[in-house]
């Protein structure tokens, strides 16, 4: 056994992994090729939300982490947390006005946050129906999903990922 296998067997021993993220047949492949698989890939989801996701033009881990909808929820939750209430200056420009729908502009980002998902322009009544299946009843919920926040680490994971080839060019 030459040093490099002895180092590879010890990383691959005590490395990382994302097995409570993913179904038990996908917990050795590569990132790279995890996040081009469907979404019931990862732990806790089934075909049928394959799916229902399906309606979000959503057939990849990798969609999902890149899901818009969910990228703006998230950043209205987290800005919620940061938000001093009744504060907002007089002079203050900031707005998502095209992010959500028209009924919901002007509002501060925990009303938003706690506003239904159809509140996010793009996303029709409908739609509030179908996130409901997934426990999804809000942008809160959304931005919050722990299935787009494992998908958005696993994208992360694959693009900071070193190739087997790469690897060996660089060894």
């Amino acid at each position: 056994m030459t040093k490099r296998s002895a180092d590879d067997m010890a990383a691959a021993a005590n490395g990382l992994n994302a097995n409570h993220a993913l179904d038990k047949e996908h917990e050795a492949k590569p990132f790279s090729e995890v996040v081009k698989l469907p979404p019931s890939a990862l732990q806790g989801l089934g075909d049928r939300c394959d799916e229902l996701f399906g309606a979000f033009h959503i057939k990849t881990i990798a969609d999902l982490a890149k899901w818009k909808h969910f990228l703006i929820a998230r950043a209205i939750v987290v800005m919620a947390s940061k938000e001093e209430a009744g504060k907002r200056a007089a002079n203050n420009t900031s707005n998502m006005d095209k992010a959500v729908d028209k009924d919901y502009r002007g509002k501060s980002f925990s009303e938003l946050a706690d506003s239904p998902p159809h509140a996010l322009m793009g996303l029709a009544d409908w739609t509030d129906s179908v996130l409901k299946k997934m426990n999804i009843t809000s942008i809160r919920k959304l931005g919050e999903f722990k299935y787009c926040l494992w998908a958005e680490a696993l994208v992360q994971c694959a693009a900071s990922e070193a190739t087997a080839a790469a690897g060996a060019a660089a060894g």
